[in-house]
C-alpha cells in the first residue's frame, strides 16, 4: 500500500507554460472561469493571478486554442 495523496479534482485541469520557462496549474471551468494554482494538488492558489501578464497571457493562448492545452 501506498502513502501517496490521491488528489481528485471536480473540473480539468491544466498545466500551462509561461512565456519565462515556467509552469502554472489551471482549473478551468465553462461557467465560473479559471482557477490558477503553482502545484498540481492545488493547493497553492495564486490570488491575483490577474495581476500577472504571463498567466494572462496564457489563458489568452488557451482560449484562442478552444479551451484546449
Amino acid at each position: 500500500m501506498s502513502d501517496g495523496i490521491i488528489h481528485i479534482s471536480y473540473y480539468p485541469s491544466f498545466r500551462l507554460r509561461l512565456p519565462d520557462g515556467g509552469y502554472v496549474f489551471m482549473s478551468w471551468h465553462k461557467f465560473c472561469g479559471p482557477m490558477f494554482f503553482k502545484d498540481k494538488y492545488e493547493n497553492r492558489e495564486i490570488e491575483n493571478w490577474h495581476e500577472d501578464e504571463q498567466i494572462c497571457g496564457a489563458l489568452n493562448w488557451f482560449i484562442n486554442r478552444g479551451e484546449k492545452a
